[in-house]
């Protein structure tokens, strides 16, 4: 499974027989970038790159506003279905300015929000993919940079429950060799487990840096996500949870960073 960078404008395709004809925006700022796209159930119409965190603040804004003058009947973001925005765990700054800015256009407009997951929005990117070439869906291992020596971990299996977590440096590194020489993400000896033979089965996503520095090889048909708008995940779930009925009211719409910022941590020390 090759993945290469996409055009600043990204069209991808899900099976027809979903289509509902919902129009939805998805957002995310997870990491020190972000991106936006404009869905057409799960289709992506267009989709296009936030700055990093110090300019997402005023760019977010902007390029939402020239993707409904571009893309949406009327020039109007009120003809949207809804809006879904990736929630959850990342960049403690970012998440905040996407909840923020899905929050104010979901009150100001009565449109309903969906709030999504960001692991789950990134191993869906890998889904999209497969989907499009028939191939079986792989596991994914998806791995965000916390600092502070800890990862967020998403683990989604093949007929599994995903397992999403923050984890220590070290139970990374474990379960991360474990999946490398293994085939499985769960942390036991190779002796207990079958080794697949097809390393495409399993693929990895997320930081690279934070999978580069535990010092195993991966493979490039093993490594993706490269140059992929992560905006795509959360709106092909958020379609689907919408469909559901799964929404959050503006006003219940928080990030969740699954821990206290460090700022939160110190005061937290100091009162008690």
């Amino acid at each position: 499974m090759n993945f290469v960078q996409q055009p600043m404008q990204q069209e991808l395709s899900d099976s027809p027989d979903r289509s509902t004809g919902r129009k939805t925006l998805a957002i995310e700022v997870i990491g020190r970038e972000g991106s936006i796209a404009l869905m057409d159930d799960a289709r992506v119409v267009e989709a296009r790159w936030l700055g990093r965190e110090s300019r997402a603040a005023a760019g977010l804004a902007v390029q939402i506003s020239d993707l409904a003058k571009k893309r949406l009947a009327n020039l109007s973001l009120a003809s949207l279905d809804g809006i879904s925005v990736a929630v959850g765990p990342g960049s403690f700054t970012g998440l905040r300015v996407a909840v923020t800015t899905a929050k104010t256009l979901g009150y100001a407009l009565q449109i309903p929000i969906v709030a999504v997951n960001s692991l789950r929005a990134i191993a869906e990117l890998s889904r999209g993919e497969n989907l499009k070439t028939g191939e079986p869906a792989p596991a994914v291992l998806v791995g965000l940079s916390a600092y502070r020596g800890q990862v967020y971990r998403g683990r989604f299996g093949v007929g599994e429950d995903a397992d999403i977590d923050l984890v220590s440096a070290e139970q990374w590194k474990t379960e991360l060799q474990s999946a490398v020489s293994c085939g499985t993400a769960q942390p036991m000896a190779c002796d207990e487990i079958p080794r697949l033979d097809d390393e495409k089965k399993y693929i990895f996503m997320g930081d690279r840096a934070v999978f580069d520095r535990v010092g195993v090889e991966i493979s490039d048909a093993q490594w993706a996500g490269e140059g992929m708008h992560r905006a795509a995940g959360v709106g092909r779930l958020g379609v689907e949870m919408l469909g559901r009925g799964k929404t959050t009211p503006a006003m219940d719409l928080v990030p969740d960073y699954l821990r206290p910022s460090a700022a939160e941590e110190k005061a937290s020390g100091a009162i008690g």
